[in-house]
């Protein structure tokens, strides 16, 4: 990329690209870090001067987050921490199901470096073995008076190797990672940059796609809460009732069956 070039000052050396991205997928908006405090808000802060498609990776996040601001673990050489910029006026219909298409095009990633298919936890949660291995964050944006410059960014955080001295004891109990080995000592392992190389395919190819269709088979195929009884809250709602799947945008069927073993009725959750 030859704009804003001061922004990208201290990035790591793409030349040769990354291993693995040998099907000619375009690495020219592709800027790898050591570390960053987010990668989400780096693109953020940045965002009405970038184009669609831009990829922040970094090594490590020193103020990582999560949905509702929690904080998301990031020690070194243990994830890869991911976040692309795109632009609705690109593709009209991305924002009302990016985060469905990013949850299955992470999964989709992590299933080719790793030969597993992770579980998808609605909305937005990777799970293996009934740990938490990946999670997304997707934020939006305005560009004031031009529509042109409206944004969405979407981070994608992914535990690879358990940390040498074991996740923190607050999530100790459901954190898990995409392989069970140790992180390595140093450098890149070849599982993250198979990862790396899966996910900037998988991500450059949602950010093209014309609607949620390639996406929703995946989404509901592997989805872990399909039949299950849940409890759902938010700021100003309570519900619980049994997941009967998701409608053609990822959006949560959740079936009321206080009345007896038929549901009563459908409650759709966005």
């Amino acid at each position: 990329m030859t704009i804003f070039p001061e922004i990208f000052e201290n990035t790591r050396s793409l030349a040769p690209p990354p291993p693995f991205l040998d099907d000619g997928t375009p690495v020219d908006r592709l800027f790898w870090f050591g570390q960053l405090p987010s990668t989400n808000g780096f693109l953020k802060q940045h965002a009405l001067r970038l184009p669609h498609g831009t990829i922040v990776v970094a090594d490590a996040q020193s103020a990582g987050r999560g949905r509702r601001g929690r904080d998301f673990f990031s020690p070194p050489n243990g994830g890869l921490h991911l976040s692309v910029l795109y632009r609705p006026a690109k593709r009209s219909a991305l924002s009302s199901f990016v985060t469905m298409g990013a949850c299955v095009a992470a999964a989709r990633a992590i299933a080719d470096a790793s030969g597993r298919y992770p579980d998808i936890k609605w909305v937005n949660d990777l799970y293996r073995g009934g740990r938490k291995i990946a999670g997304i964050l997707t934020e939006a944006g305005l560009g004031h008076d031009d529509p042109t410059a409206d944004f969405i960014v979407v981070g994608i955080e992914v535990n690879l190797f358990r940390p040498t001295k074991g996740f923190p004891t607050a999530i100790a109990g459901r954190a898990g990672a995409v392989s069970d080995d140790a992180p390595p000592p140093s450098g890149d392992s070849p599982l993250k940059l198979r990862l790396l190389a899966a996910l900037i395919r998988e991500l450059t190819a949602l950010g093209e796609a014309a609607g949620a269709k390639a996406y929703i088979g995946d989404y509901r195929a592997h989805s872990m809460l399909i039949g299950k009884r849940v409890r759902l809250s938010g700021r100003s709602f309570q519900s619980e009732g049994t997941v009967r799947g998701f409608n053609g945008l990822g959006h949560l069927l959740l079936a009321d069956a206080a009345a007896g073993n038929k549901p009563s009725h459908l409650e759709e959750f966005h």
